[in-house]
């Protein structure tokens, strides 16, 4: 059994935020809103190019396709760019991010302990679990995430931690 008492930065919620949203980013289902509307772009683009006279269908077709990437990649950029601000902002609104926490983990679970109560979880309570260089998130779904700053554990304390992404 392990343990470690901290209490959260607004630092350690930005990064848990970064890491959040880059593992959401390699999920099948942002891939997919990523990849098909650009392939089906493409392909609409290679289909009306020619009835409608607007070049050659292979050249119509890399620019839809790629007007479509080039979009979705602002918006993904963009948001990233935001996660600063918004994590600061949910650590200042969130009263309980600035709890001292006691953190207990096993091979059977981990359990949360602060003042405002006590929370309990199996490892297979997790979507996933994400180890960065700054947090390991406990992704209980693509928004909700516990996390544990990895300034606070030792080697063995982090290679105690399961890793399945």
């Amino acid at each position: 059994m392990h343990s470690v008492t901290f209490e959260p930065t607004q630092d350690d919620v930005i990064a848990a935020s970064r890491l959040n949203y880059r593992a959401t980013l390699r999920s099948g289902r942002v891939v997919r809103a990523y990849l098909l509307p650009s392939a089906v772009l493409a392909l609409l683009g290679w289909f009306l190019a020619g009835p409608w006279s607007l070049g050659p269908a292979p050249l119509i077709a890399a620019l839809a396709g790629g007007y479509w990437l080039l979009v979705f990649s602002l918006i993904l950029w963009t948001n990233y760019l935001f996660i600063p601000s918004r994590a600061r902002r949910n650590f200042a609104q969130q009263r309980a991010l600035h709890d001292r926490t006691t953190i207990t983990w096993s091979p059977a679970g981990i359990s949360f302990v602060s003042e405002r109560g006590h929370t309990n979880f199996a490892w297979t309570d997790f979507i996933g679990i994400v180890r960065g260089r700054d947090v390991i998130i406990l992704r209980q779904t693509d928004l909700l995430v516990n996390f544990v700053p990895t300034r606070l554990l030792d080697s063995e304390q982090l290679d105690s931690f399961p890793a399945r992404v």
